[in-house]
């Protein structure tokens, strides 16, 4: 717990503090408005957007080397220094990093100064705050220059070299001393650097010039190249130098920075407040509702009270203290949040992740779930097939038939109902994908979906199409099937008659006769001990105890179990679709947990795939150890975890969960954020990377853990 006793980091009530720069790998932060967010790491790089349509990357980024962020340069008499360590890389007397919901905050001191920068974004419009103070915590007086600084693009981060799109660039002041970015090709945008508190800023209580102190803006700089000279942004030339030239770009990779001098008596206080963003009237709106550093001051406060109850403590009141209950507070939450309506799907959205994204997000905030629902439902052709994953930004959608898809959107709805009590949901019109003249309720796309997807072939298994929930197993075939789809489909069949029983619905379907179906197909995959995953178009099982080449005794190359069939025959109530089928659910658990746990967790599969194989496909071609071959694979952990409570294993489910919690870990071994969950662990077929998180933040798993904490708060909350 606790990074073995040493505290290096801590979590509380507010959120996550780090307390070593010294880390394998950044750990991010990701924080956001409707219009604008921003990830930022532990260092300080950090890459923005907007978020409206046509989305701006207003700051390029490098995160596999952070030199390219928000930085604030400190330069006394004896030496330059950043509050985030990095870039200068400068030994500091004090570091610590706080990231929370809404706000990151870097805390540096060295030589009897200290210097604190948090960088938020407010509630509305494209834009972030920084809030910068700096103390003289010495004896005496000193006098310290402060360089705020970041990199602007403007362009796609993703497209051509930076360099090249300065090119194409200018840079101006206005009359207030903005540092204003105006990009001439392209939709017209224009991004900006700015003071607020007309360049100055707050000195104690006694005004920016007084006779214990002073606060003096000396300068401007738009150019990287000028401010690093000979040297790089980890040693900024001009900041050694005590000089920025005042002079515009002129085509080379820009930058907004300023150079503040103050001078502080022991014990005096300095704040100062920036905005940087994109939109033409966006610092207006900013200058008006901020006219000083004290105003930002309070907006950060008040953002972080507004985080305090989009979090909603008092969910959970009776767990104690500690780790778990700081976590379920703070991150876990806002880990829902931001990849449910935040920054971290990105532009790209997929039609089951966006459904599983509901079921977290409901009882947080049933608005917000609605709106998914809503979109959810455009995305399903009048056939009832679904997108695999859309653009939010335009362009080709991702149109491959993978046949889970349908049946997760009535599991969402019902979920939402469940936890909203908004039984209206069923009854809201939306159109079809590709009949946007004509509309049908989400009810009716829900049938539609079950319908189309509901397919067997002569394996008795639902016909796989492109793959099913997991991506990579391509090597079954259009033709093929798995047994987890007829899993997945008995619950959505189960969901959907429990639905139509309670409002007086019409669904249309035979469930009974249909679940037998789908439940005699799997049953054709049990082999006594565990079932098979998948069948190809030519009948090769994938899952079975032999290879593709009927060898035996290698351990590497014999029957591979999975871990989705054995938990999903509990999760989806086939183990109660006939007395003896409660004996095989407990056997598939048990054979789940005998070969596939692990300290790190459970394996995704046992043995996992040392070469390629056709019948797997690209889960075969994953390097062994990787998310889905051979790792702990947190997302269907969490599904294990849910298929136990469903089963009473209440002490299988609670040992699991405490392997998922990232705060338990050491992360000297997962080198991951151990304030969010990450979508895999390391299996270790290469022993070196045994354990290492992997993906931080994107993951289906905290859905899957909130449907746990919801649904079976007395099993699972007592950890």
């Amino acid at each position: 717990m606790n990074s073995g006793g040493n505290r290096d980091w801590i979590l509380d009530e507010n959120g996550f503090e780090l307390r070593t720069p010294q880390l394998y790998r950044p750990w991010y932060n990701y924080i956001c408005n409707q219009e604008y967010g921003i990830k930022i790491s532990h260092l300080g790089d950090a890459y923005s957007t907007t978020l409206a349509q046509p989305r701006i990357a207003v700051s390029n980024y490098d995160f596999f080397h952070p030199s390219k962020g928000r930085f604030v340069f400190v330069r006394d008499e004896e030496a330059v220094w950043s509050p985030s360590y990095w870039p200068c890389k400068t030994e500091l007397d004090r570091y610590a990093c706080r990231h929370e919901c809404g706000a990151t905050q870097f805390t540096g001191e060295l030589n009897g100064i200290s210097v604190s920068f948090s960088i938020f974004v407010p509630d509305a419009g494209t834009a972030e705050l920084w809030y910068i103070t700096a103390e003289n915590t010495g004896s005496a007086a000193k006098t310290v220059e402060l360089y705020p600084e970041m990199e602007f693009l403007l362009y796609n981060s993703f497209g051509v070299d930076p360099v090249y799109y300065s090119w194409y660039s200018d840079t101006r002041i206005d009359n207030r001393g903005a540092i204003l970015f105006e990009r001439r090709i392209g939709d017209p945008a224009v991004g900006f650097f700015a003071p607020l508190g007309n360049g100055s800023g707050n000195l104690g209580q006694t005004g920016t010039d007084s006779a214990q102190g002073k606060i003096r803006q000396e300068g401007l700089e738009t150019s990287l190249k000028r401010f690093v000279g000979n040297s790089d942004i980890s040693r900024p030339e001009s900041v050694a130098n005590g000089t920025l030239s005042g002079a515009m770009s002129g085509g080379d990779p820009y930058i907004g920075a300023f150079r503040y001098v103050l001078t502080l008596e022991a014990g005096q206080k300095a704040e100062l407040a920036f905005a940087a963003g994109c939109g033409p009237d966006t610092l207006e709106q900013l200058r008006t509702r901020f006219p000083d550093p004290g105003a930002v001051g309070n907006a950060l406060e008040q953002t972080r009270a507004e985080w305090k109850k989009k979090t909603a403590r008092g969910f959970f009141p009776g767990v104690p203290e500690g780790d778990f209950r700081n976590w379920l507070d703070t991150f876990f939450a806002c880990q829902i949040y931001q990849q449910s309506t935040g920054m971290v799907r990105g532009t790209y959205r997929g039609f089951r992740d966006v459904a599983q994204d509901v079921m977290g997000i409901s009882r947080y905030d049933a608005k917000a779930a609605r709106a998914l629902l809503l979109d959810l439902g455009t995305r399903m052709k009048h056939n009832g097939q679904c997108l695999r994953q859309w653009n939010t930004e335009g362009g080709a959608n991702d149109e491959r038939d993978f046949r889970d898809l349908p049946f997760w959107l009535i599991l969402a709805l019902e979920t939402y109902e469940r936890y909203t009590g908004d039984s209206s949901i069923y009854f809201e019109r939306v159109p079809y994908l590709d009949s946007p003249d004509a509309d049908a309720t989400l009810w009716d796309h829900a049938l539609t979906g079950i319908a189309y997807a509901l397919r067997y072939g002569d394996h008795g298994l639902v016909l796989m199409g492109a793959g099913d929930w997991n991506d990579a197993l391509s090597g079954p075939g259009t033709n093929g099937g798995t047994t987890f789809l007829n899993q997945l489909a008995y619950l959505a069949l189960a969901t959907a008659d429990s639905v139509a029983r309670k409002h007086g619905f019409v669904h249309g379907f035979d469930c009974a006769a249909e679940q037998q179906k789908l439940y005699d197909g799997v049953m054709r995959y049990w082999n006594g001990s565990w079932f098979a995953r998948a069948v190809t178009e030519t009948g090769e099982i994938v899952g079975d105890e032999r290879d593709s080449s009927g060898a035996e005794g290698d351990e590497r190359t014999r029957g591979r179990v999975f871990l989705l069939p054995q938990i999903w025959f509990t999760l989806s109530g086939m183990d109660r679709h006939c007395p003896e089928a409660a004996s095989v659910a407990h056997t598939a658990l048990d054979t789940a947990l005998a070969r596939l746990e692990r300290p790190e967790g459970l394996l995704k599969c046992d043995p996992g795939y040392h070469s390629f194989d056709p019948k797997a496909g690209n889960l075969s071609a994953l390097t062994p150890g990787m998310a889905e071959n051979f790792a702990v694979y947190n997302h269907s952990a969490a599904f294990a975890v849910y298929a136990l409570l469903c089963a009473g294993r209440k002490t299988d489910a609670e040992r699991i969960v405490g392997k998922i919690l990232p705060f338990t870990k050491d992360w000297r071994t997962t080198k991951a954020e151990p304030f969010v969950l990450v979508n895999f662990y390391n299996g270790g077929y290469y022993p070196e990377k045994k354990g290492e998180g992997g993906v931080p933040w994107l993951t289906g798993t905290v859905n899957w853990l909130a449907r746990c904490f919801f649904d079976f708060p007395d099993s699972t909350l007592s950890i």
